[in-house]
């Protein structure tokens, strides 16, 4: 019961964590779109902050589907850094900022559902075969 509460306080962590970081990204959107009303970003920009929305997004999906949400939402990161990396030929030295508000949720997330994975195994009868 108790690795249970614990399961529970990392789940509602991570989610609160993920609505914080969905908020800062509509945020950060409306007010790049009203920056940007007389000449508008370029397409790499878009292509990059499409990456860390989908990221973003990605920790909603996981309020649901844990695993599969938090592996898209690292998955983008990453592919974000790549993408970076390919277009520019070096790593972009602020990359925490732009990881911080997704990779802890994305993380917390990955621990429930370990944890709680291995509640239900040891909760599943073994069948013994001859």
């Amino acid at each position: 019961m108790k690795h249970q509460k614990k399961i529970k306080i990392i789940r509602w962590i991570a989610r609160i964590w993920s609505i914080l970081a969905v908020l800062f990204a509509f945020v950060l959107l409306i007010s790049t779109l009203m920056e940007n009303r007389d000449e508008p970003a370029s397409t790499i920009f878009w292509m990059l902050f499409g990456l860390w929305f989908v990221a973003v997004l990605s920790l909603l999906v996981s309020w649901r589907w844990e695993i599969v949400g938090s592996i898209l939402a690292i998955t983008a990161l990453v592919s974000r850094e790549m993408a970076v990396f390919y277009l520019s030929g070096e790593f972009l030295g602020g990359f925490w900022m732009v990881w911080l508000p997704v990779l802890p949720p994305a993380v917390l997330f990955i621990l429930a559902w370990r944890e709680g994975r291995k509640i239900k195994e040891s909760q599943t009868p073994r069948e013994i075969y001859d």
